[in-house]
């Protein structure tokens, strides 16, 4: 059990931390925070606190720095998370358009908690499963050029273009479309690419002469679903981060980013509410145990879930952090939630 005042200049060090890279002295304790010891007692803490796992001490210099258990006790005891006025009327006025689809909404959350966080954001939306087919729909984009526009019933929208060359194979789309829309209506999403094959394909077949060339276009779109549900922003962020300096350690952050699979444990059905902090090993990104990523989970209907999290150093500024994704995780899931309560109408 810590002292009141073990608890104070342990918060203290994190902050500090956070706000400089540079590791922490007990000088700067005394004038910047003016804490009421002397020095020699600081030192004797922070020496405790060593001992005891909440702090390290780094080669270059004799201050410390927080450890994961540090970090891990500061965000479970020690932070106290709030939103200012201005960033919620930002949010709500960002939110407030009801007439976009539930991706723009989703990738406009994200880029939201980016800007106000500088560090990166991925989003995970709703698992394919708990999503319907619910029409495809053709739009011509210019004279020879059309976009098959497929959405769900979640507002899940996926466009596919295709080059008209001929009056012959405009009506050959439209006919396929055709058999889509009435064969596929009210799918479950996981389960169109099976259905394309067993009772799309053969009628196609039949009917289309061209009709290897508009399946596999279909194929390809559909499959988006269950591939496409995760979004970035910020990515460069870390780029500004000091603790990437380091070329390996960036390229194997990189690396994490390319691949979507690394984010695939952050899948919102296996979120529980409120905000999850995971710090260090603790963080899906393998081989980086210098990285924090704080998430939540919203509703995006009855039975689906989102997730929204923060990816940044382990030295990252929690308190706010924590507070911006538990306020727009929930204000994401009051717009979803009543739009699909209005779509039901």
């Amino acid at each position: 059990m810590l002292t009141a005042r073990q608890l104070l200049i342990l918060k203290c060090i994190v902050e500090e931390f956070v706000e400089t890279a540079e590791p922490v002295g007990s000088k700067t304790l005394m004038t910047k925070y003016q804490l009421p010891y002397s020095s020699a007692t600081i030192r004797n803490e922070m020496s405790f606190l060593e001992e005891h796992g909440y702090l390290e001490k780094t080669h270059t210099s004799s201050g410390r720095v927080p450890s994961t258990k540090g970090y891990r006790f500061y965000v479970d005891t020690l932070m106290q998370p709030s939103v200012d006025d201005e960033v919620k009327n930002q949010v709500s006025t960002i939110l407030g358009d009801r007439h976009r689809s539930l991706n723009e909404i989703i990738k406009e959350s994200c880029q939201i908690l980016s800007q106000l966080t500088h560090l990166t954001t991925v989003a995970l939306g709703p698992n394919a499963i708990y999503e319907h087919l619910q029409n495809i729909t053709l739009v011509p984009l210019s004279e020879h050029t059309v976009t098959a526009i497929i959405v769900t019933d979640k507002g899940h929208v996926e466009n596919r273009n295709f080059n008209i060359t001929n009056n012959a194979y405009m009506e050959d789309l439209t006919s396929c479309v055709n058999v889509m829309n009435e064969l596929l209506d009210g799918t479950p999403m996981n389960q169109v690419v099976y259905r394309l094959e067993r009772d799309v394909k053969p009628i196609l077949s039949a009917r289309i002469k061209e009709h290897e060339v508009l399946f596999n276009a279909f194929l390809e779109a559909f499959m988006k679903f269950a591939n496409n549900n995760v979004y970035f922003s910020g990515k460069e962020n870390m780029l500004y981060q000091p603790e990437y300096n380091d070329v390996n350690k960036l390229r194997r952050l990189v690396t994490a980013f390319e691949n979507s699979q690394s984010w695939k444990s952050l899948e919102p059905i296996a979120l529980e509410d409120g905000v999850t902090v995971r710090i260090g090993s603790d963080s899906p990104i393998k081989d980086l145990n210098d990285v924090s990523v704080i998430s939540a989970s919203f509703k995006t209907g009855n039975e689906s879930k989102g997730s929204i999290s923060v990816i940044g150093p382990t030295r990252m500024p929690y308190e706010k952090v924590v507070s911006l994704v538990e306020y727009i995780s929930k204000s994401l899931e009051e717009v979803l939630v009543s739009q699909n309560d209005e779509d039901d109408e």
